[in-house]
């Protein structure tokens, strides 16, 4: 149930690997004639697929979440029942959006039934199979094991997976996870900057979890200099700088000079797609940070987990090995910048609540772009005594000036959650290694 902007996704392979229909769909049986005859078909079918989208974005309650599959099956059903033909070579722009509108249901009605608790490994594999998919991420993934369902010592890689087996060494993860990154005090900052719904930050951009709204950032230099003037966003990027060092060291020699600041509001099951973080979303040539970072500001049990690959840009085979960091208030997640990753579209239901992050990447060298409209990569308001700054700059900034987080506070390391298999063939067998399939016949839940 996602549409969301992408900063720069793993790059399809040769057309050739692709064996997925039209649009993305196949043939059926056609099923019985609309109830209601008054409607267009197609009309009634939008209005089936809005109301789903709302139940699993925003649902009041229980129910709402549960009525989601039997209205994505009445949409598709709607759909077919008006003969919808993919063997036309040629099709006009309505039947080009009515095409659309049923692999997006379809799509929707296939993570849905991966992610609920008693899904039929057949039916999944008839969905993917129905979608022309040929590979998938992983069970273990897509169905993760909700941390309050099982002792935190618990693992995805614990899970009945025979196809993959463990390589035969333990990798090394591209990414270092701490607990209580914050202090209290700096910690509420941020949340009260950016938790509400209404905050300046989201209003001033005029924020939405699907487009139009285009993706946003901000950059600034990290000479003491500037990060003194910054509050609580200014410790938090030098918390970052610090805590970096040993993860930076593992691949590069590289210093950073720049940090670029995004961040994201979403429903608890919006995910988003596995990409590569580029300047200015890989517009022209691919330039990675050195390091990613992101810190989850909303309470644990809300969202869906960060997913992190070995994965890189130029690979020519699907990533080997995974890492799951789940949302909790005050986790910081660094990883190399260069990696591919994403996050995972929460399972089952949770009543309106957010999943907030705030997400900062260290460059060695960014380009600012200046501009009046929010944009990547614009230079961050810095404060200057003739000019008062935008209202959500205040907020991320509060706290005092030019200080280093106490001696006192010890933020703790922790392990993140090792899975064993990434992406695995549509029937749930193990990937061969040097395959890569094209990107639309990967399903991710997007």
């Amino acid at each position: 149930m996602n549409d969301n902007p992408k900063r720069y996704r793993v790059a399809p392979s040769d057309d050739s690997h692709s064996v997925k229909s039209k649009n993305g769909l196949t043939q059926r049986n056609k099923k019985q004639k609309s109830k209601i005859k008054d409607v267009p078909s197609v009309a009634k079918a939008r209005k089936l697929f809005n109301s789903a989208k709302q139940n699993w974005l925003y649902p009041k309650q229980e129910s709402d979440h549960d009525d989601v599959e039997k209205l994505l099956r009445e949409c598709i059903e709607v759909l077919e029942d008006d003969g919808i033909d993919i063997s036309d070579e040629v099709v006009d722009e309505d039947q080009e959006d009515t095409m659309s509108l049923h692999a997006q249901t379809h799509d929707a009605l296939t993570l849905f039934a991966i992610q609920k608790s008693n899904s039929e490994p057949k039916d999944v594999y008839c969905l993917l199979r129905d979608g022309g998919y040929v590979a998938r991420l992983s069970q273990d993934i897509l169905h993760y094991t909700i941390p309050t369902d099982v002792p935190a010592s618990a693992s995805a890689s614990s899970a009945e997976q025979p196809e993959c087996e463990s390589p035969p060494a333990e990798p090394r993860a591209p990414c270092r996870v701490y607990d209580a990154a914050l202090p209290p005090e700096q910690l509420d900052i941020l949340i009260r900057a950016l938790c509400p719904k209404n905050a300046s930050y989201w209003k001033d951009h005029s924020y939405s979890v699907y487009p139009p709204t285009p993706y946003f950032s901000y950059v600034f230099d990290l000479k003491d200099t500037t990060l003194n003037q910054l509050g609580a966003l200014g410790n938090h990027v030098r918390n970052i700088k610090q805590l970096s060092c040993d993860l930076i060291s593992d691949v590069t020699e590289e210093t950073p000079k720049y940090a670029e600041v995004w961040a994201h509001h979403r429903p608890h099951c919006s995910g988003h797609q596995l990409h590569f973080d580029s300047d200015n979303e890989g517009q022209g040539q691919v330039k990675h940070p050195l390091v990613s970072s992101i810190i989850y500001l909303s309470e644990e049990g809300c969202g869906g987990p960060s997913l992190i690959t070995d994965q890189k840009l130029g690979d020519t085979q699907l990533a080997q090995n995974g890492w799951l960091t789940h949302p909790k208030r005050n986790r910081l997640v660094l990883f190399d910048g260069k990696v591919l990753h994403g996050v995972i579209p929460g399972r089952g239901y949770v009543h309106e609540k957010n999943r907030v992050t705030l997400m900062v990447a260290l460059w060695k060298d960014i380009r600012f772009r200046k501009g009046q409209q929010p944009g990547a990569a614009r230079p961050l308001p810095v404060v200057k005594t003739e000019t008062k700054p935008p209202a959500w700059y205040a907020s991320l900034t509060l706290g005092p000036k030019n200080i280093k987080l106490s001696k006192e506070h010890k933020s703790k390391a922790v392990e993140p959650e090792r899975v064993e298999c990434v992406f695995s063939t549509s029937n749930g067998k193990k990937i061969k290694k040097g395959t890569m399939p094209h990107y639309d016949t990967v399903f991710q839940g997007f």
